[in-house]
């Protein structure tokens, strides 16, 4: 790569600090012509104070300007930081003054870090978690895409690769030296249960990653005047609903995004479940069990000692969490217990969605639906694989291994081609 890319790589908004980045054999000559200060050559991640000039020689801003020389720097190339004050309409006058060297232009979405992988600084799993990094709402989500960038994902994948990598070369050794090998040598069915069993326990890890991503939905749900909306605005801790005692008060969805021990969610409000309703509060309802199909988790809200009506079950179990509004009117109600006015319970609630929507301690794997979409490859050819061994058909175990070899080579990004690569490196933002 000959040209010099350069980008903005701090957010449109105004801030304390700005900063623009440039990657490419010109970087160092490109600030040199429009700073002062920049001494000739400069210190290797030295911190140099310079001025920035306009074309007219007239100041713009003091800042400072670090090298990374070539290759050991972010990209694999030289790369040069300019950080200065955080005006968005400052960094766009910086940014436009290095363009008019004539070997910079400006960086593609993600073109850093797909440098970064061109040069062997990263694998296309800390790749992508940059990106997840940036993109994340959450906690969780936080340290799921931190673990990613430090190499949890590659060293889980890297396993999984040397493994198959090692029983695939060793049945076509077998289906081609067979003299060579005794029955006792080549142990293929225990391998390829292990192999079986990471692959499932990444495809569980990857429901955990993606759960993080899209932050689910949790639908509150129930008759009228079931005081869902008073339990709306008490687990947000703030009034968004309102509140009324005459039936049918709610009649849209309302949402709000909420946090709960580190895993972010989409809290929804539903209008009331009854029959006969009228006009509107028909077309609330209806919104409101459209939410429910698309809910990770539904939960039924019911006021404790009420009888249950057969539309509240009709949001089956594992989707289904069962809570008894106004207990401190009430002795008995099904499933969790919660005084919407004196707050007692609502914690136990708030725990209670996030283990069942996130049960397991694993932080989570984070993959692209094209990712996800080679990992089921790789369960089905290392499945068909291991229904061949059962009928002692060795041939056609090779012949499954190699198509799950390919289909991991998709996974992890060796296999990818230029389109896949495209489309990875196309969610980042420019700077990135």
């Amino acid at each position: 790569m000959s040209s010099t890319i350069v980008a903005i790589a701090t957010g449109p908004a105004t801030g304390a600090v700005g900063i623009v980045r440039l990657s490419g054999p010109a970087a160092v000559d490109a600030v040199a012509a429009i700073t002062r200060g920049l001494p000739s050559p400069p210190t290797p991640r030295f911190a140099h104070r310079v001025t920035v000039v306009a074309a007219d020689g007239a100041a713009l801003d003091d800042g400072l300007c670090l090298v990374f020389p070539a290759p050991r720097s972010l990209t694999g190339e030289t790369v040069v930081e300019l950080q200065l004050h955080g005006s968005p309409r400052l960094l766009a006058l910086v940014q436009a003054r290095l363009l008019e060297h004539p070997t910079v232009r400006l960086a593609d979405p993600g073109e850093f870090t797909r440098r970064a992988w061109v040069n062997g600084k990263v694998d296309l799993t800390r790749a992508q978690a940059v990106a997840a990094l940036v993109e994340a709402r959450s906690e969780r989500a936080v340290r799921a895409a931190a673990a990613a960038l430090g190499g949890a994902t590659a060293s889980r994948l890297g396993g999984l690769e040397r493994a198959l990598r090692a029983l695939h070369a060793e049945v076509e050794a077998a289906l081609e030296f067979p003299q060579d090998v005794e029955d006792h040598e080549l142990t293929v069915a225990p391998r390829l249960a292990a192999l079986r069993a990471d692959a499932e326990a990444l495809a569980t890890a990857a429901g955990a990653g993606a759960l993080l991503s899209r932050e689910p939905a949790v639908v509150l749900y129930g008759p009228v005047n079931a005081g869902k909306s008073t339990l709306f605005n008490a687990l947000l801790g703030e009034e968004r609903a309102l509140v009324d005692p005459s039936p049918g008060t709610t009649r849209d969805v309302l949402e709000a995004r909420v946090e709960w021990q580190g895993l972010g969610l989409q809290l929804k409000d539903t209008a009331g479940l009854r029959d006969g309703a009228q006009a509107l509060e028909a077309r609330g309802i209806a919104r409101g069990r459209a939410a429910l199909d698309e809910a990770a988790l539904a939960v039924c809200v019911v006021p404790a000692g009420a009888a249950r009506a057969p539309w509240e079950a009709e949001v089956l179990a594992e989707r289904r969490l069962d809570v008894a509004s106004k207990s401190d009117l009430h002795a008995e109600g099904p499933g969790l217990r919660v005084h919407q006015h004196d707050g007692k319970g609502l914690e136990a609630l708030r725990r209670a969605i996030v283990a069942r929507l996130a049960p397991t301690a694993d932080l989570g794997v984070l993959l692209s639906d094209r990712q996800r979409a080679s990992l089921e490859q790789l369960r089905a050819h290392l499945g068909a694989a291991a229904e061949a061994e059962r009928l002692s058909t060795l041939e056609v175990v090779a012949g499954e291994l190699a198509l799950a070899s390919a289909a991991l080579a998709e996974l992890t990004g060796t296999g990818a081609g230029r389109d896949v690569l495209d489309e990875v490196f196309a969610r980042f933002c420019i700077g990135k």
